[in-house]
């Protein structure tokens, strides 16, 4: 559940931002992640929305890309740390991350990402989805 006044609030900081946030700011909604050009929006009533093309028409997230953007949502907005996915009790830590969420490339394998220290940049990870844990559901 979202707080529609702190979503307000950070929606006004986010257009007067010093970085990519002021430049993907749209009214109404706060910007939570920019994926090279697909914008992940929060809207004050707790709508997960994506912009797909640059200023184009506003989606709906699918499962997928909602966990993904709350999760990005923690780490650009700490007073949004509570929207972020919390793990099941009947989750499994990530293999591919290790339960870090970020993987690199180190000599053609995916590796986990050791943490700020890496002199290589990250991706999130494929895997888990950036959560660092999966669930696997029974057939």
């Amino acid at each position: 559940m979202t707080n529609p006044e702190l979503i307000d609030r950070l929606i006004v900081e986010a257009s007067q931002a010093a970085d990519w946030r002021s430049g993907c700011a749209r009214e109404g909604y706060l910007p939570l992640f920019n994926n090279f050009g697909q914008v992940s929006y929060l809207s004050p009533a707790g709508d997960l929305l994506i912009d797909d093309l640059e200023d184009g028409p506003l989606r709906p997230a699918d499962p997928g890309e909602r966990d993904f953007a709350l999760a990005r949502a923690a780490e650009n907005y700490p007073e949004l740390t509570d929207l972020r996915p919390s793990r099941p009790q009947f989750a499994t830590t990530c293999e591919l991350c290790r339960g870090g969420g970020k993987v690199k490339l180190s000599q053609g394998a995916i590796v986990p990402w050791q943490g700020d220290n890496e002199t290589r940049p990250f991706l999130y990870c494929p895997g888990c989805n950036s959560l660092g844990w999966t669930v696997t559901v029974a057939s």
